[in-house]
Protein backbone atom coordinates (compact mmCIF):
# COMPACT_ATOMS: atom_id res chain seq x y z
CA UNK A 1 0.00 0.00 0.00
CA UNK A 2 2.78 2.61 0.82
CA UNK A 3 3.99 2.25 -3.10
CA UNK A 4 0.57 3.26 -4.61
CA UNK A 5 0.55 6.30 -2.12
CA UNK A 6 4.07 7.11 -3.36
CA UNK A 7 3.10 6.83 -7.20
CA UNK A 8 0.06 8.66 -6.44
CA UNK A 9 1.81 11.28 -4.79
CA UNK A 10 4.23 11.88 -7.44
CA UNK A 11 1.63 11.96 -10.22
CA UNK A 12 0.31 14.53 -8.12
CA UNK A 13 3.93 16.47 -8.09
CA UNK A 14 4.96 16.20 -11.56
CA UNK A 15 3.03 18.08 -14.21
CA UNK A 16 2.02 16.37 -17.43
CA UNK A 17 4.36 16.04 -19.89
CA UNK A 18 4.18 17.59 -23.15
CA UNK A 19 5.57 17.86 -26.75
CA UNK A 20 8.44 19.71 -26.17
CA UNK A 21 9.37 17.70 -22.85
CA UNK A 22 9.50 14.73 -24.90
CA UNK A 23 12.00 15.60 -27.54
CA UNK A 24 13.78 17.03 -24.30
CA UNK A 25 14.39 13.56 -23.10
CA UNK A 26 15.13 11.96 -26.58
CA UNK A 27 18.97 10.15 -26.05
CA UNK A 28 21.22 12.47 -27.75
CA UNK A 29 22.07 10.97 -30.86
CA UNK A 30 18.38 10.73 -31.75
CA UNK A 31 17.99 14.08 -31.27
CA UNK A 32 20.79 15.22 -33.04
CA UNK A 33 19.42 12.85 -36.53
CA UNK A 34 15.46 14.65 -35.75
CA UNK A 35 17.80 18.10 -36.12
CA UNK A 36 19.39 17.33 -39.04
CA UNK A 37 16.50 15.98 -40.74
CA UNK A 38 14.34 19.26 -40.09
CA UNK A 39 17.25 21.15 -41.43
CA UNK A 40 17.86 19.42 -44.53
CA UNK A 41 17.74 21.56 -47.58
CA UNK A 42 17.54 20.22 -51.16
CA UNK A 43 19.65 22.88 -52.45
CA UNK A 44 22.86 21.87 -50.47
CA UNK A 45 25.54 20.10 -52.75
CA UNK A 46 26.12 16.82 -52.32
CA UNK A 47 29.37 15.57 -53.36
CA UNK A 48 29.97 11.53 -53.73
CA UNK A 49 33.76 10.66 -55.25
CA UNK A 50 34.30 6.60 -55.41
CA UNK A 51 36.87 4.78 -56.95
CA UNK A 52 38.66 1.58 -58.00
CA UNK A 53 42.86 1.01 -57.72
CA UNK A 54 44.08 -2.77 -58.37
CA UNK A 55 47.09 -4.56 -59.98
CA UNK A 56 46.97 -7.67 -61.39
CA UNK A 57 50.33 -10.17 -61.76
CA UNK A 58 51.24 -13.44 -62.98
CA UNK A 59 54.81 -14.99 -63.18
CA UNK A 60 55.91 -18.21 -64.66
CA UNK A 61 59.75 -19.70 -64.72
CA UNK A 62 60.88 -23.00 -65.88
CA UNK A 63 64.61 -23.88 -66.39
CA UNK A 64 65.51 -27.50 -68.11
CA UNK A 65 61.42 -28.56 -67.45
CA UNK A 66 60.88 -31.76 -69.49
CA UNK A 67 56.76 -31.27 -69.72
CA UNK A 68 57.99 -28.32 -72.12
CA UNK A 69 56.14 -24.68 -72.05
CA UNK A 70 57.96 -20.91 -71.96
CA UNK A 71 58.34 -18.44 -68.73
CA UNK A 72 56.26 -15.79 -68.81
CA UNK A 73 55.94 -12.40 -66.60
CA UNK A 74 52.42 -10.36 -66.95
CA UNK A 75 50.45 -7.69 -65.41
CA UNK A 76 47.69 -5.69 -65.17
CA UNK A 77 47.27 -2.30 -63.98
CA UNK A 78 43.93 -0.54 -63.84
CA UNK A 79 41.83 2.55 -62.19
CA UNK A 80 38.46 3.44 -62.03
CA UNK A 81 37.59 6.79 -60.15
CA UNK A 82 33.95 8.82 -60.14
CA UNK A 83 32.85 11.80 -59.04
CA UNK A 84 29.20 13.32 -58.97
CA UNK A 85 27.70 16.74 -57.58
CA UNK A 86 24.24 17.41 -57.03
CA UNK A 87 22.40 20.26 -56.27
CA UNK A 88 18.65 20.71 -56.01
CA UNK A 89 17.16 18.92 -59.73
CA UNK A 90 20.97 19.32 -61.43
CA UNK A 91 23.92 17.07 -61.25
CA UNK A 92 27.13 16.41 -63.14
CA UNK A 93 29.16 13.16 -62.91
CA UNK A 94 32.90 12.69 -64.08
CA UNK A 95 34.68 9.32 -65.10
CA UNK A 96 38.11 8.15 -65.81
CA UNK A 97 38.17 4.05 -66.43
CA UNK A 98 42.08 3.49 -67.58
CA UNK A 99 43.86 0.08 -67.72
CA UNK A 100 47.17 -1.03 -68.76
CA UNK A 101 48.25 -4.80 -69.06
CA UNK A 102 51.40 -6.44 -70.62
CA UNK A 103 52.99 -9.78 -71.09
CA UNK A 104 56.43 -10.60 -71.69
CA UNK A 105 57.21 -13.69 -73.25
CA UNK A 106 59.96 -15.27 -75.51
CA UNK A 107 61.96 -12.31 -74.99
CA UNK A 108 59.59 -9.09 -75.92
CA UNK A 109 56.80 -7.58 -74.48
CA UNK A 110 52.72 -7.83 -75.97
CA UNK A 111 49.90 -5.83 -75.25
CA UNK A 112 47.25 -7.50 -73.58
CA UNK A 113 45.08 -4.45 -72.24
CA UNK A 114 45.03 -0.72 -73.03
CA UNK A 115 42.12 2.05 -72.65
CA UNK A 116 41.53 5.31 -71.68
CA UNK A 117 38.38 6.40 -70.85
CA UNK A 118 37.13 9.42 -69.82
CA UNK A 119 33.19 10.51 -69.42
CA UNK A 120 30.89 13.41 -68.20
CA UNK A 121 27.42 13.89 -68.01
CA UNK A 122 25.32 16.96 -66.61
CA UNK A 123 21.64 16.16 -65.77
CA UNK A 124 18.60 18.51 -65.36
CA UNK A 125 15.92 16.61 -63.33
CA UNK A 126 11.65 16.97 -65.18
CA UNK A 127 9.04 18.33 -63.28
CA UNK A 128 5.16 15.97 -63.22
CA UNK A 129 4.55 13.66 -66.53
CA UNK A 130 7.94 12.44 -66.98
CA UNK A 131 7.83 10.43 -64.08
CA UNK A 132 11.70 11.67 -62.56
CA UNK A 133 12.87 11.73 -66.09
CA UNK A 134 16.08 14.07 -66.42
CA UNK A 135 17.70 15.86 -69.69
CA UNK A 136 20.98 14.86 -69.83
CA UNK A 137 24.31 16.30 -72.22
CA UNK A 138 26.92 13.20 -72.23
CA UNK A 139 30.71 13.85 -74.01
CA UNK A 140 32.41 9.95 -73.93
CA UNK A 141 36.15 10.00 -75.10
CA UNK A 142 38.07 6.75 -74.96
CA UNK A 143 41.86 5.69 -76.96
CA UNK A 144 45.10 3.75 -75.64
CA UNK A 145 47.97 4.38 -74.41
CA UNK A 146 50.85 1.88 -76.42
CA UNK A 147 50.97 1.16 -80.05
CA UNK A 148 49.64 -1.83 -81.24
CA UNK A 149 51.48 -4.10 -84.01
CA UNK A 150 50.10 -6.82 -86.21
CA UNK A 151 50.85 -10.63 -85.26
CA UNK A 152 52.70 -12.75 -87.29
CA UNK A 153 53.36 -15.96 -86.54
CA UNK A 154 52.63 -15.96 -83.05
CA UNK A 155 55.18 -12.61 -82.51
CA UNK A 156 54.20 -8.72 -82.63
CA UNK A 157 55.60 -7.60 -85.97
CA UNK A 158 57.21 -4.14 -85.03
CA UNK A 159 57.13 -2.92 -88.68
CA UNK A 160 53.81 -3.62 -88.82
CA UNK A 161 51.68 -0.52 -86.55
CA UNK A 162 48.17 -1.06 -86.40
CA UNK A 163 47.13 1.50 -83.82
CA UNK A 164 48.47 3.80 -81.17
CA UNK A 165 47.62 6.89 -78.75
CA UNK A 166 44.84 8.21 -80.45
CA UNK A 167 44.70 6.02 -83.65
CA UNK A 168 41.98 5.86 -83.47
CA UNK A 169 40.53 8.53 -81.02
CA UNK A 170 37.15 8.45 -80.39
CA UNK A 171 35.16 11.70 -78.89
CA UNK A 172 30.79 11.39 -78.49
CA UNK A 173 29.02 14.30 -77.67
CA UNK A 174 25.08 13.67 -76.98
CA UNK A 175 21.76 15.25 -75.69
CA UNK A 176 18.97 13.95 -74.76
CA UNK A 177 16.41 12.55 -72.33
CA UNK A 178 17.47 9.38 -68.93
CA UNK A 179 14.10 7.93 -67.97
CA UNK A 180 14.35 7.99 -63.94
CA UNK A 181 16.68 5.71 -62.62
CA UNK A 182 16.23 2.31 -61.64
CA UNK A 183 18.00 0.46 -58.44
CA UNK A 184 19.86 -2.08 -61.56
CA UNK A 185 19.62 -0.21 -64.53
CA UNK A 186 20.41 3.59 -65.81
CA UNK A 187 19.44 4.35 -69.80
CA UNK A 188 20.78 7.22 -71.55
CA UNK A 189 18.77 7.86 -74.64
CA UNK A 190 19.90 10.60 -77.38
CA UNK A 191 18.85 11.57 -80.84
CA UNK A 192 20.93 13.95 -82.00
CA UNK A 193 24.21 12.41 -81.51
CA UNK A 194 28.08 13.95 -82.82
CA UNK A 195 30.55 10.88 -83.17
CA UNK A 196 34.03 11.68 -84.37
CA UNK A 197 36.99 9.48 -85.16
CA UNK A 198 40.14 10.50 -84.99
CA UNK A 199 43.74 9.44 -86.73
CA UNK A 200 46.74 11.26 -85.76
CA UNK A 201 49.09 8.59 -87.14
CA UNK A 202 49.71 9.47 -90.63
CA UNK A 203 50.50 5.92 -91.80
CA UNK A 204 47.13 4.94 -90.42
CA UNK A 205 45.46 8.05 -91.79
CA UNK A 206 46.66 6.81 -95.62
CA UNK A 207 45.42 3.55 -96.03
CA UNK A 208 41.94 5.00 -93.96
CA UNK A 209 42.28 2.68 -91.13
CA UNK A 210 39.03 2.50 -88.86
CA UNK A 211 36.63 3.77 -91.13
CA UNK A 212 38.11 7.14 -91.46
CA UNK A 213 38.09 8.23 -95.25
CA UNK A 214 41.47 7.47 -96.91
CA UNK A 215 44.00 10.49 -96.67
CA UNK A 216 42.25 12.16 -94.13
CA UNK A 217 42.93 12.40 -89.82
CA UNK A 218 39.08 13.04 -88.77
CA UNK A 219 35.49 11.78 -89.84
CA UNK A 220 32.54 12.99 -87.92
CA UNK A 221 29.28 11.01 -87.88
CA UNK A 222 25.74 12.79 -87.22
CA UNK A 223 23.43 9.80 -85.72
CA UNK A 224 21.16 8.52 -82.63
CA UNK A 225 22.88 7.18 -79.22
CA UNK A 226 21.57 4.57 -76.63
CA UNK A 227 23.43 4.12 -73.27
CA UNK A 228 22.43 1.23 -70.84
CA UNK A 229 24.22 0.46 -67.23
CA UNK A 230 23.61 -2.63 -65.41
CA UNK A 231 24.82 -3.12 -62.04
CA UNK A 232 23.20 -6.42 -60.50
CA UNK A 233 23.98 -8.19 -57.48
CA UNK A 234 24.66 -11.88 -58.35
CA UNK A 235 24.93 -12.81 -54.50
CA UNK A 236 27.14 -12.10 -51.88
CA UNK A 237 30.81 -10.66 -53.21
CA UNK A 238 29.78 -11.87 -56.50
CA UNK A 239 28.48 -8.31 -58.53
CA UNK A 240 28.21 -7.85 -62.66
CA UNK A 241 27.81 -4.87 -64.15
CA UNK A 242 28.37 -3.65 -68.20
CA UNK A 243 27.65 -1.00 -70.66
CA UNK A 244 25.81 -1.23 -74.09
CA UNK A 245 26.67 1.74 -76.03
CA UNK A 246 24.65 1.55 -79.98
CA UNK A 247 24.88 4.41 -82.06
CA UNK A 248 23.56 4.58 -85.75
CA UNK A 249 24.80 7.29 -88.31
CA UNK A 250 21.68 8.62 -89.59
CA UNK A 251 24.03 10.09 -92.77
CA UNK A 252 25.38 6.74 -94.07
CA UNK A 253 23.90 3.51 -93.81
CA UNK A 254 21.63 4.08 -90.72
CA UNK A 255 20.69 -0.09 -90.47
CA UNK A 256 24.54 -1.04 -89.36
CA UNK A 257 24.27 -0.31 -85.62
CA UNK A 258 27.63 0.35 -84.14
CA UNK A 259 28.00 -1.34 -80.88
CA UNK A 260 30.54 -1.23 -77.96
CA UNK A 261 29.91 -3.51 -75.03
CA UNK A 262 32.14 -4.10 -71.92
CA UNK A 263 31.09 -6.29 -68.93
CA UNK A 264 32.76 -6.83 -65.59
CA UNK A 265 32.17 -10.07 -63.42
CA UNK A 266 33.76 -9.54 -59.65
CA UNK A 267 34.51 -12.11 -57.23
CA UNK A 268 35.25 -10.38 -53.90
CA UNK A 269 37.50 -13.01 -51.43
CA UNK A 270 38.13 -9.78 -49.09
CA UNK A 271 38.51 -6.19 -48.94
CA UNK A 272 41.66 -6.40 -50.58
CA UNK A 273 41.77 -9.85 -53.08
CA UNK A 274 39.80 -9.77 -55.72
CA UNK A 275 39.25 -12.09 -58.71
CA UNK A 276 37.74 -10.38 -62.05
CA UNK A 277 36.48 -11.63 -65.88
CA UNK A 278 36.21 -8.79 -68.09
CA UNK A 279 34.86 -9.06 -71.39
CA UNK A 280 34.94 -6.07 -74.28
CA UNK A 281 32.66 -6.71 -77.57
CA UNK A 282 33.07 -4.64 -80.69
CA UNK A 283 31.18 -4.41 -83.86
CA UNK A 284 31.42 -1.30 -86.18
CA UNK A 285 30.85 -1.78 -90.21
CA UNK A 286 33.44 0.84 -91.12
CA UNK A 287 36.15 -1.20 -89.19
CA UNK A 288 38.03 -3.66 -92.18
CA UNK A 289 39.54 -6.82 -90.21
CA UNK A 290 41.42 -9.85 -92.10
CA UNK A 291 38.93 -12.91 -91.56
CA UNK A 292 41.13 -15.01 -93.54
CA UNK A 293 45.32 -14.76 -94.31
CA UNK A 294 46.20 -14.43 -97.51
CA UNK A 295 47.54 -17.89 -99.26
CA UNK A 296 48.51 -20.09 -102.38
CA UNK A 297 46.38 -22.92 -103.35
CA UNK A 298 47.64 -25.83 -106.61
CA UNK A 299 44.68 -26.37 -108.30
CA UNK A 300 43.33 -29.46 -110.59
CA UNK A 301 46.00 -28.72 -113.40
CA UNK A 302 48.48 -28.39 -111.02
CA UNK A 303 49.00 -24.67 -111.29
CA UNK A 304 49.61 -22.10 -108.14
CA UNK A 305 47.23 -19.79 -107.63
CA UNK A 306 47.46 -16.91 -105.43
CA UNK A 307 44.20 -16.35 -102.55
CA UNK A 308 43.86 -12.93 -101.39
CA UNK A 309 42.93 -12.29 -98.09
CA UNK A 310 39.50 -12.25 -97.16
CA UNK A 311 38.71 -8.35 -95.49
CA UNK A 312 35.57 -7.26 -93.91
CA UNK A 313 33.79 -6.22 -90.91
CA UNK A 314 33.32 -8.77 -88.09
CA UNK A 315 32.37 -9.05 -84.65
CA UNK A 316 35.52 -8.18 -82.14
CA UNK A 317 35.39 -9.70 -78.61
CA UNK A 318 38.13 -9.47 -75.63
CA UNK A 319 38.23 -11.23 -72.61
CA UNK A 320 40.61 -10.67 -69.23
CA UNK A 321 40.78 -13.23 -66.19
CA UNK A 322 42.48 -11.49 -63.64
CA UNK A 323 43.18 -12.24 -60.07
CA UNK A 324 45.61 -9.37 -57.85
CA UNK A 325 44.88 -6.55 -55.33
CA UNK A 326 42.40 -4.05 -55.67
CA UNK A 327 41.60 -1.09 -53.12
CA UNK A 328 38.81 0.87 -53.02
CA UNK A 329 38.69 4.94 -52.27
Amino acid sequence: MHYIYIFVLFLYIVPPLTSNDLVAQLPVPRVEKAVQTADENPLDTVRDFRGTLGLNLSQTALENWAGGGESALAFTALSKLGKTVEKGPRSTAWGIDVALGLLRQQGSWRKTDDRIVLTGQWNAAIKSKLNGGRLSALIDARTQFLPGYAVVDGLPDRSERISDFMSPGYLVGAAGFAPKQGDRHQFFLSPITGKVTVLMDDTLASVGAFGVPQGQHVRLELGGYLRWNLKWSLMENVTWTHQIDLFSNYLDSPENIDVNWTGLLELKINASLRTTISTHLIYDNDVLLEKEPARTETNDQGVTVEIPARIGPGTQFKEVLSVGFSYSL
